[in-house]
């Protein structure tokens, strides 16, 4: 957790694939979501390899979208799963299975793993069952 200039806890928010792809693709239903989101809400933005790799993935890997992919993802801080959390991501992904993948599961580690952090994400569905803090285009939910 990091400290702003006037000493508030800003918090951590770990951003899945969803957001990423939307930010991008005007035609998805959740890019101004996503666009507002990304701009307006206060703290640390942190992703994953994973979910940067299914974004891209939904974008179809077309070159100006990759390009913009890019751009946004320089503004995070980008987490690897290192080895010691790479147990943590296998086990959620094998304690939700089948509705959980890889991406997900980073996302869910990641969150636990920094204090008051929650999940950007446009998966409602999937993530208002895995016990974790998110905000979606539905809303903000907290466990």
């Amino acid at each position: 957790m990091i400290k702003s200039a006037n000493g508030s806890v800003r918090r951590t928010i770990i951003v899945d694939a969803g957001p990423l792809r939307a930010a991008i693709d005007r035609d998805d239903v959740a890019h101004d979501w996503a666009v507002r989101a990304l701009r307006g809400v206060p703290g640390r933005f942190v992703t994953c390899e994973a979910a940067i790799t299914e974004a891209q993935h939904g974008l179809e890997s077309h070159r100006a979208a990759v390009r913009a992919l890019r751009r946004l993802v320089s503004r995070m801080d980008v987490a690897a799963v290192a080895h010691t959390l790479l147990d943590q991501v296998f086990d959620e992904v094998v304690r939700w299975a089948p509705r959980m993948d890889f991406a997900d599961a980073c996302a869910v580690v990641l969150a636990r793993s920094h204090e008051r952090a929650f999940v950007l994400t446009t998966d409602f569905r999937d993530f208002s069952t895995y016990a974790v803090s998110f905000a979606s285009p539905e809303g903000a939910f907290h466990t």
